[in-house]
């Protein structure tokens, strides 16, 4: 009776550990990509670029070493071909490949993600394929160490003008594409995470990734598109004590860009367009690491605004950039500044379009978008957004619209607008419009502003993004726990992998088996 006993004890706990293992694991982790890390486009038989692309980050391809198209793209970083840092790139993109296609558990989801928001998790399509129509938001809930993984076992393909809306926190760093076979991104769509396609990734014209584009063992085609390297960004440490008030929280950045392109129309056919980009400070803190680029133009130059030479945004500054190029067709491009201050990430973009060969002149819209508070106690509070429409181009806007993704009560259509000097429902080019939206936030939120007008048969629209930070609940008190003489958890330090506390038991329980076999062999024996 004392065996059987005891072999239920031993049952018992092997069963306990093995359910405490299971909790610790369950959760998505980070895929490790290792040196892969370093580039945006990582592809196994070439990368062919049309149009002015913006590559933040390293490229290279292998076993095929073909890059094409650079210029008239533009790497900033390093084009390593199909050298030894490439090789052990694509060695280490095998590995991370397999290390999201084999995480656990799984939520499997429908087909379709545009329309939907997705918390913090493994997702993996319910007939093989991802696709993306509209906006897909990925919800962090205030932790910005969130994991998303995202599994299909065939493609990934997103429509046109889709997006990817980060909100609450996420970092594109965090986000994974585990693609079975090829990843396709629609015209003018805007894409976050990381891609690690089993076969070959395309991007169509203006397809934008904050991330980057990784192929295994196909090509990666490119179009003019923008691609920015994603790096994580440690959030501020905690204070000490206390909690639950701004003052223990960073206050975020806001950035703001407007383009304006010299000539708006081309009739008589090609020719040459100077696009002028006036980015402002429209927060409360200096920004460092800004950047402008174009998808369609580069490389775009820094004119002047520094003041005081610090390399940071300051309030009190007007930065200028500029960029040149030539134009055989009507084109639309996108221009997008990011500033980081804080932790955080500040990002806008701008578009406009040049008619060419037709004798029409296109629309431009302008939104600025500003909250009262950057920063609101546990629990939220009340936020009021103002929004300053205005057209920084030559022909009055008719039908404006104003409104916000998270924000109701904005007036949509806009008629009798105060700031129409002249009453007639244009919005002229020496006018300003101010709106304002007033809603209750409870946790970390971001929102954005979209302005739209219409002029010569024609649509100009804006956006303006703003993030809120609302500080977590102060944390409760945690009750001391008895010496157990096992040493201290440090799974969530810098260096430390491991649970130790778990492995030291691990070994107690593995040493106390032994112990006891051996004893019941001597016993026997005896």
């Amino acid at each position: 009776m004392k065996i059987v006993n005891k072999k239920n004890a031993f049952v018992v706990l092997t069963v306990a550990l093995s359910l405490g293992l299971a909790g610790i694991i369950s959760a998505a982790t980070a895929v490790n990509l290792s040196t892969a890390d370093n580039f945006a486009v990582l592809a196994g038989s070439g990368i062919t670029n049309t149009g002015s692309s913006v590559i933040n980050g390293d490229i290279g391809s292998f076993p095929t070493t073909t890059i094409t198209g650079f210029p008239p793209g533009t790497v900033n970083g390093t084009n390593h071909a199909g050298d030894a840092v490439t090789q052990g790139a694509k060695t280490d993109l095998v590995t991370a490949y397999n290390n999201a296609a084999g995480q656990t558990p799984v939520s499997t989801v429908p087909t379709e993600l545009g329309g939907t928001t997705k918390t913090a998790g493994i997702y993996d399509s319910a007939d093989g394929t991802f696709g993306i129509t509209g906006t897909l938001t990925l919800d962090a809930q205030g932790d910005p160490n969130a994991v998303f993984i995202f599994k299909t076992a065939s493609t990934l393909i997103t429509a046109g003008s889709s997006n990817v809306v980060l909100a609450n926190g996420v970092q594109a760093c965090n986000v994974f594409w585990q693609v079975g076979s090829s990843a396709t991104l629609g015209t003018n769509s805007t894409f976050k995470g990381n891609i690690l396609a089993l076969t070959s990734s395309t991007l169509t014209t203006g397809a934008n990734v904050e991330g980057r584009v990784l192929a295994r063992n196909g090509a990666v085609t490119l179009d003019s598109n923008i691609i920015t390297k994603a790096t994580c960004v440690v959030p501020p440490a905690p204070p000490p004590s206390g909690g639950g008030g701004p003052s223990s929280q960073q206050t975020p950045p806001l950035i703001n860009v407007t383009k304006v392109p010299t000539p708006l129309a081309l009739p008589a056919g090609p020719g040459s367009v100077t696009y002028d980009y006036t980015v402002l400070n429209v927060g409360t803190v200096s920004m460092s690491n800004v950047t402008v680029a174009d998808n369609k133009c580069a490389p775009v130059g820094f004119v002047s605004g520094d003041t005081n030479g610090n390399s940071q945004l300051d309030l009190n500054e007007t930065w200028m950039y500029r960029c040149t190029t030539t134009l055989s067709q009507t084109t639309t491009n996108t221009v997008t500044a990011t500033g980081q201050a804080n932790g955080f990430t500040a990002t806008d973009t701008a578009n406009a379009t040049v008619v060419v060969g037709v004798p029409v002149v296109p629309p431009l819209i302008h939104v600025v978008k500003k909250p009262n508070v950057f920063l609101l106690p546990a629990g939220g509070g009340a936020v009021t957004y103002t929004y300053t429409v205005t057209n920084p181009g030559t022909e009055p806007l008719n039908n404006v619209s104003v409104i916000d993704d998270k924000c109701t009560g904005l007036p949509g259509r806009v008629v009798g607008h105060p700031g129409d000097l002249n009453q007639n429902n244009l919005l002229e080019s020496n006018e300003s419009w101010t709106f304002t939206c007033q809603t209750i936030l409870t946790q970390t939120t971001t929102n954005t502003g979209t302005a739209e007008g219409h002029a010569n048969g024609l649509t100009a629209i804006d956006f303006s993004p703003a993030t809120v930070v609302v500080a977590p609940p102060p944390a409760a008190p945690v009750p001391g726990l008895p010496n157990t003489g096992l040493a201290p958890d440090l799974s969530g330090q810098e260096g430390k992998s491991a649970p130790w506390n778990i492995i030291m038991l691990t070994g107690v329980l593995v040493f106390g088996l032994i112990f006891y076999v051996v004893r019941r062999k001597t016993s026997n024996a005896v």
